[in-house]
């Protein structure tokens, strides 16, 4: 497993910032628990916060796989509302929120996604789309206690809630939309089929890079507490969550059964989003948000595709840290070598390796730039200012 520890080039941003510019910083992270069996602490924390009614928010999968079931066994919760796969800002008319005075999140990131903005909702009202962007949220949500049942998005601990918005992926981004506390179980993962390990671990290994390269912090102008920056506590958070996701991913995807594996993608997963949730993402995500709602392909194969031009875009400002992560990935020393041992890893775990494998063609060149271009949230932290030029990328991979 690539542990990451000694990385050259972040060390000299670091030093740099101590000695020449001292600009003070804030780091925000979710309370969480994390280890195999932490579910069965549920009951507990219900009594320790006086939840006596939760809404559990949960989707037919995680229902069917009998996780709901063991997660609840011991609570009095009565309350049940399943999710959508990709949650739309339309989806939240008919909430069942009589009796209700906090929300349990069981599931994976959309789940976690939802619940977040029911609790937003519980507590202020109003329509989803109301709250798009960042720091629009009045005032505490509702009481949210997230268990996430994938390793991927990290939810569970970020300031953000992505839904789907006037047909693009957009977010509700606050800190106060941070759950009150996670409970991270890596046995809740065990029997995550192939395919959702891929997609939603490829969303782990890109919130670790993202939040590794993000732009310095100090060079985000008009930065909100949400999504400041890189600064020296989400790089070394980043360092060891990119360290966990490259050395396990490929090992759960091929090997369920291998527990260490699903114990270093969950935590990798967790320490990603808590790192990214203070730096803040870039270009691929941007991209990847957009092409998801065009296509309405799951989030992790959106990335896929997206990984390869967003990483040829910020290369003029990123070749010396791809370079050094390519020496410490043991795969080469220079940048390009880091971009074909991600694609690598893409490929070998069977995501789609462009945007034609999405359906899209170049006819779709400008409606993927448009909605790129409007992910600010993303874009302010992304290393290299995005504009319009980003279609040279876009366009050489839908051919």
């Amino acid at each position: 497993m690539v542990a990451l520890t000694s990385l050259r080039w972040w060390a000299s941003v670091d030093v740099a910032m101590d000695s020449i510019d001292p600009t003070p910083l804030s780091f925000t992270a979710t309370r969480f628990r994390f280890g195999e069996g932490i579910v069965d602490e549920l009951p507990v924390v219900l009594d320790q916060f006086t939840i006596s009614s939760p809404l559990v928010v949960t989707d037919a999968g995680i229902r069917e796989a009998g996780l709901l079931d063991r997660v609840i066994a011991e609570t009095d919760a009565e309350h049940i509302y399943e999710s959508t796969t990709e949650p739309t800002t339309d989806d939240f008319d008919d909430l069942p929120t009589e009796n209700v005075d906090s929300v349990v999140a069981i599931g994976g990131g959309s789940v976690l996604d939802t619940a977040k903005v029911i609790a937003l909702l519980l507590a202020h009202g109003g329509h989803p789309g109301e709250y798009i962007g960042s720091g629009k949220i009045p005032g505490e949500i509702s009481p949210l206690v997230a268990i996430p049942t994938t390793s991927g998005t990290g939810s569970e601990v970020s300031q953000t809630a992505v839904v789907t918005h006037e047909g693009v992926k957009r977010g509700i981004s606050d800190e106060r939309l941070r759950p009150m506390l996670a409970l991270v179980d890596p046995e809740l993962t065990y029997d995550l089929p192939q395919s959702v390990t891929a997609r939603s671990g490829f969303d782990a290994l890109m919130h670790s890079l993202e939040g590794l390269t993000a732009r310095d912090y100090r060079w985000v102008e008009d930065r909100p507490i949400t999504y400041q920056g890189a600064n020296p506590i989400s790089r070394s958070l980043a360092r060891r969550a990119l360290g966990l996701v490259y050395g396990s991913l490929e090992r759960a995807v091929f090997d369920g059964d291998d527990h260490g594996a699903r114990r270093g993608m969950s935590l990798g997963s967790c320490l990603a989003a808590v790192a990214h949730s203070n730096s803040g993402l870039g270009a691929i995500h941007a991209l990847a948000s957009a092409v998801g709602g065009i296509t309405g392909r799951p989030h992790g194969e959106c990335l896929a595709a997206s990984v390869e031009p967003a990483l040829e875009y910020n290369l003029p400002i990123r070749r010396d840290a791809y370079a050094e992560l390519a020496d410490e990935f043991g795969v080469g020393d220079t940048a390009e070598a880091f971009i074909a041992e991600i694609t690598r890893v893409r490929d070998d775990i069977g995501l789609p390796p462009s945007f034609s494998e999405l359906g899209l063609d170049q006819s779709d060149a400008d409606r993927i730039v448009e909605a790129t271009l409007v992910q600010e949230r993303r874009l302010k932290t992304n290393p290299r200012v995005v504009s319009e030029d980003i279609e040279t990328v876009v366009s050489a991979h839908l051919e």
